[in-house]
């Protein structure tokens, strides 16, 4: 069986698909009838099937067949607000997560002191002097979002250890005003950040937690967040890209941003 040959099935499920000729959830010609239309065998069909399914715009369901991957993304504003808070999952977030259909919601917090891996080191270093937050602790404080029973978003944030120290933050407690406000109580001053977001692939467990199929990536948005030139926290949020768009938002843009609740969605054609 020729790649070329599987290729050829492949660009042509793409090219249907571009075109619309098939909705998110429609089914797929089956294996025999793509075989007679692309004069290929079944097997080769059910080879090029796979190439799609592991870019992740198709589902293959044993027994039933190959359908087109039905993505819903939900908007999330990625930009700083009053809470300067990336893992402030309730404000208006649960409304859109519901008006998609999504019903139950839960978060589990856990907090933990670790010493600082260089990953964290580098992020965590003064804008000034290059130097890393001292101490060589950090508290680590994970939000994990569940939406019907399965994992939807993963939050990670990273503290100097002598900001959270004796504080609410190393507390396993949901925070009704968000980090940002805990930040102001104790007098810190978050004054400016910097997001970087990409892709990747999933490890297996991330996969498995998350409950992703063959070729859907993760959003990975990091954040890291400022007093001047010293760094206060480091948050890493990990997000399925099937389920989330990033919203960002520049100027004088109104809080209520008609986009949010448009159905502009990323999966369009």
């Amino acid at each position: 069986m020729s790649a070329t040959k599987k290729t050829v099935v492949a660009d042509y499920l793409r090219e249907a698909l571009s075109r619309g000729d098939y909705r998110p959830g429609d089914r797929l010609p089956g294996e025999e009838e793509l075989a007679d239309e692309l004069d290929v065998s079944r097997a080769t069909a059910r080879l090029g099937m796979r190439i799609l399914q592991d870019e992740g715009r198709v589902s293959i369901r044993v027994g039933r067949g190959a359908f087109v991957a039905d993505h819903h993304p939900v908007m999330h504003k990625a930009s700083p607000d009053g809470s300067d808070d990336p893992a402030r999952f309730d404000l208006g977030y649960h409304d859109r997560l519901r008006q998609a259909g999504y019903g139950n919601i839960d978060e589990k917090v856990k907090v933990s002191l670790d010493t600082m891996r260089p990953k964290v080191a580098k992020r965590l270093v003064d804008a000034a002097d290059g130097r890393a937050a001292s101490g060589g602790l950090v508290v680590i404080r994970s939000s994990e979002y569940y939406v019907d029973g399965g994992l939807w978003q993963s939050h990670v944030t990273y503290f100097p250890f002598g900001i959270a120290n004796n504080t609410p933050l190393m507390s396993p407690e949901y925070l009704e005003n968000g980090i940002g406000a805990v930040m102001r109580e104790l007098g810190f001053h978050e004054q400016w950040n910097w997001d970087v977001v990409g892709a990747r692939m999933p490890s297996q467990d991330e996969a498995d937690a998350f409950g992703l199929g063959p070729g859907l990536p993760l959003l990975v948005q990091e954040r890291v967040t400022y007093e001047g030139h010293r760094p206060l926290r480091y948050t890493e949020t990990l997000m399925p890209a099937n389920r989330h768009q990033l919203l960002y938002a520049g100027g004088d843009a109104p809080d209520d941003l008609p986009v949010m609740d448009s159905g502009v969605s990323v999966f369009e054609h």
